[in-house]
């Protein structure tokens, strides 16, 4: 196998091994552990993505900054979410009972 191509294939196989645990993840009954899991595969495919197809082991420095740019932008979206989820509190609506009508049938 060629020497440039060598770790295109690993990282592909790799990639495949992770969609299968993801497949598998999902069959499996196993709480809250199962978001833990899948979130984790999610994480190494993309950094396995973001190192080998994108190249950003061998990248200059700027290319590394715009990366861990939009990271951090992301993580902050998210941070930013979870904030407002978990500070909003439930409103509950008043409820009443609904009226119960006969149904028409025609134009009378």
């Amino acid at each position: 196998m060629d020497r440039n191509v060598r770790p295109l294939v690993l990282t592909w196989l790799a990639l495949m091994a992770l969609l299968a645990t993801t497949a598998a993840c999902a069959l499996l009954r196993l709480g809250w552990l199962n978001t833990a899991v899948s979130l984790a595969v999610a994480l190494a495919k993309a950094l396995l993505v973001a190192l080998v197809f994108m190249r950003l082991k061998r990248a200059p420095a700027l290319l590394w900054l715009a990366a861990v740019a939009g990271a951090v932008t992301l993580v902050l979206l998210f941070g930013l979410a979870l904030t407002d989820y978990t500070t909003r509190t439930e409103l509950k609506a008043p409820w009443q009972q609904p009226a119960t009508v006969a149904p028409r049938f025609g134009s009378r």
